[in-house]
């Protein structure tokens, strides 16, 4: 029982000082929609909607497809319409304005994207389902731009359902990495390490330049193709296990996952995918600590409702003494 009791008081502990509404968080909604941005800025609508054999023509307008905005009025609207009216969505979601406004559009737009493009990769479905673990968060958020400290307290009940969800986001997240490392190692030419030797030289997903010579003649050495190898696939596993820990090893699993996805575009291009996989983990490495909030000074029943910034002092518990912090001498008693 009393570990049990321990237990919950630390999980009180973690709910009381959780808020997700921060620049962090701000700044991991906005690459994922500059990652979905990318994907129709710079794609011709013909080359999204292209048919596939076997599939028929795109968008498939069936049964829940019918939601995404490319089926939006049948055959009397024009897809470059649509495809602009997802561009100012993205915009929007991307510039930080209005989280609360702006939470659902930006998920309807990344659902549009998901399932309509006719060959959508790993980047579309995950953008998707971040946007739509963001909705609960973004519905709480009622700051004007998500890049401003919040102004007041987040209701215990919103502090509860954002803290579900952030756990939610960060399982997700450190699963995709955990699988797709740990799933590789079936697979014979990452087993004995010269995988990488075969992407570089990949006709669609090779090298690219300016790297590609230097590259390839590097992947001539074993050594670099065996490092190349099994140290992206010891990465994504301590992504995977950082994102699940503590806020630190969380920031440092963001930072790794940056190198990770920065070497990719560098070496492979995958803009789109890169972006949403770091968008992600800077969502994930948000810092548990709560924005300082407006507290009660004074005494009676008379009490005036001030700032904690505004007096010098701030209502964030001390993190490593559990005590208030001062920012300011108090002032000495008459």
């Amino acid at each position: 029982m009393p570990a049990v009791h321990s237990l919950a008081g630390r999980l009180a502990e973690h709910t009381e000082r959780h808020d997700l509404r921060s620049r962090w968080f701000g700044t991991g909604r906005s690459v994922i929609a500059v990652a979905q941005l990318s994907v129709l800025l710079l794609t011709p609508v013909k080359a999204l909607l292209v048919p596939v054999v076997g599939m028929g023509e795109f968008p498939r307008c069936d049964t829940v497809r019918a939601a995404s905005a490319l089926c939006l009025g049948g055959d009397a609207g024009g897809m470059e319409t649509r495809r602009w009216l997802l561009i100012v969505v993205l915009l929007v979601a991307a510039s930080g304005y209005r989280p609360r406004w702006t939470v659902i559009p930006h998920a309807w737009a990344a659902y549009s994207v998901a399932v309509s493009i006719s060959v959508p990769d790993g980047g579309e479905s995950v953008g998707m389902i971040m946007c739509f673990l963001m909705i609960p968060v973004g519905l709480a958020d009622d700051r004007t731009w998500h890049w401003q400290r919040p102004e007041s307290a987040l209701a215990p009940s919103w502090r509860t359902v954002s803290l579900a969800v952030f756990l939610a986001i960060r399982v997700q997240i450190a699963y995709l990495y955990l699988d797709s490392a740990l799933s590789k190692f079936g697979v014979a030419d990452w087993a004995n390490g010269t995988a990488e030797y075969y992407f570089l030289r990949d006709g669609m997903f090779g090298a690219s330049r300016p790297w590609d010579g230097l590259l390839l003649w590097l992947s001539k050495s074993s050594l670099v193709v065996v490092s190349l190898t099994w140290g992206a696939l010891l990465i994504e596993i301590a992504i995977g296990v950082c994102l699940l820990s503590s806020g630190r090893r969380r920031k440092a699993g963001m930072v790794m996952d940056i190198v990770l996805h920065g070497s990719i575009i560098l070496t492979m291009g995958l803009w789109s995918f890169a972006l949403a996989m770091i968008g992600s983990a800077i969502v994930c490495a948000t810092p548990d600590r709560r924005p300082a909030q407006p507290v009660a000074v004074g005494s009676g029943s008379g009490a005036d409702e001030v700032c904690a910034q505004e007096t010098g002092r701030s209502a964030v518990p001390c993190p490593e003494c559990g005590a208030p912090s001062s920012s300011a001498p108090a002032a000495a008693s008459a």
